[in-house]
């Protein structure tokens, strides 16, 4: 796995924030279509936007799984205050 950069890695959890928020969205808006249908476009459109800097897509899976409280603990996470 890399090593990302203060910068870097606060840049990741923007982008991973901004996909769960869509995410959360496109489900809340279509409860009935299956996750995958839904989640695969979405998580693949916002993991271009970090690709360049080097972030696999099961990297930027996990980000976005400690941001929501799936496993870990991520000071700030989503919902939680700081």
């Amino acid at each position: 796995m890399k090593k990302l950069s203060t910068e870097q890695d606060n840049a990741v959890r923007d982008v991973a924030r901004q996909c769960s928020t869509a995410l959360k969205k496109a489900i809340t808006e279509n409860p009935s279509v299956g996750w995958n249908s839904i989640a695969t476009p979405i998580l693949h459109e916002y993991h271009e936007k970090v690709k360049p800097m080097g972030v696999s897509l099961m990297m930027f899976y996990s980000i976005i799984w400690r941001l929501n409280g799936r496993f870990g603990r991520y000071k700030g996470r989503m919902g939680e205050e700081s």
